[in-house]
């Protein structure tokens, strides 16, 4: 009888877990049950993750797509309370390539076969024209299509100008939905940035947002929103990081963020918005050996490595000195670990 009993119990969780998926699937699901699905352990976490690896098979197979990154420069002029960047930091050393800098380092993320260019900085106006300029010459001789572009706010006029240099895509993070937060912590309405995104939608760019998880101040309420608010965006790229303490920074104290949160925010993300692009994001290998490939277990299908040159990368101090730097041989050996397959094509000579 007690076995009987056991077996209709866990019969009872399956149809449960399996009720929670399809309402996740279909959009039509409540924030008290994203709230329980964001707190997902044991077998449930197992299967919201087998549940997102199924949809992103169906969807994009085995492949991952691999994004080459150029930190161009840490100038900022945000004060933003999680970032060493913050132009309030007076510790950090500030640099900004030059335009023969970035086009030598796009060349070797060309000749090693990876389709996606990805340049980012702190919001520096001052590196827009540099950035203009390469990208035509970029364009022009390395034949680079997919073209990512992660400066912060701007006019619209500008990310126009992006647009005609060359530049296809380009990512915005709100990092938090709660309006009274993100005053909070980045020192200007949230409303600047949800009106940039438009600005972005209109222009015919790939758009991509995102949030952070365990943000001093957040709740699991919020991340509930973060969700909703990425579905209602309806951008083409999404991604969720772990809050990391960041040195010289009002929260440089804090603790670290949940890893498991963060991989339920992208399993449920992966299931609820089905072809989005999310990457598996190096502060998950920051905060334990294996994250990101626990990340493409959780349905991530994009991993970034990093070609900011030697000299600059420990200045770009996104989520610390110590911040976890993702070679391409450890972003294959992800991969293959997880049993998918990269985008990266034949070297280019």
């Amino acid at each position: 009888m007690m076995q009987k009993a056991k077996k209709l119990e866990t019969k009872k969780i399956k149809n449960h877990i399996d009720d929670l998926i399809e309402k996740l699937k279909s959009g039509k699901i409540n924030k008290s049950e994203i709230t329980y699905l964001l707190k997902a352990k044991g077998n449930l976490q197992k299967e919201l993750f087998e549940q997102a690896r199924q949809i992103r098979q169906k969807y994009y197979g085995n492949k991952v797509f691999v994004r080459g990154v150029i930190e161009i420069s840490n100038y900022c002029r945000k004060n933003c309370d999680y970032c060493a960047m913050r132009y309030l930091n007076k510790k950090i050393k500030r640099y900004g390539l030059t335009s023969e800098e970035i086009f030598s380092v796009a060349k070797q993320i060309r000749k090693l076969g990876i389709q996606t260019l990805f340049i980012q900085a702190g919001e520096n106006l001052n590196m827009d024209k540099i950035v203009e300029g390469v990208l035509l010459k970029i364009k022009k001789e390395l034949k680079i299509n997919n073209i990512i572009l992660c400066l912060g706010n701007r006019a619209k006029e500008q990310y126009k100008r992006f647009k005609q240099s060359g530049a296809n895509a380009y990512i915005l993070k709100i990092e938090t939905s709660d309006s009274k937060l993100f005053q909070k912590i980045r020192h200007e309405p949230l409303r600047q940035r949800v009106q940039c995104l438009k600005w972005l939608k209109e222009l015919k760019f790939k758009v991509g947002t995102g949030n952070i998880t365990g943000l001093p101040g957040q709740t699991i309420d919020n991340i509930v929103d973060d969700i909703l608010l990425a579905k209602k965006l309806n951008t083409d790229f999404v991604s969720t990081a772990p809050f990391i303490p960041n040195e010289n920074t009002p929260f440089e104290n804090k603790p670290y963020g949940n890893l498991n949160l963060t991989l339920n925010t992208m399993a449920i993300l992966r299931i609820m918005l089905k072809d989005i692009l999310i990457p598996t994001v190096s502060a998950l290998e920051k905060i334990k050996k294996g994250g990101q490939l626990l990340g493409f277990n959780a349905g991530a299908n994009v991993i970034t490595v990093n070609f900011t040159p030697l000299s600059y990368r420990e200045k770009y101090s996104i989520y610390s000195k110590k911040r976890f730097v993702v070679s391409l041989n450890h972003a294959l050996d992800t991969i293959k670990l997880a049993g998918l397959n990269s985008d990266i094509r034949k070297r280019w000579k």
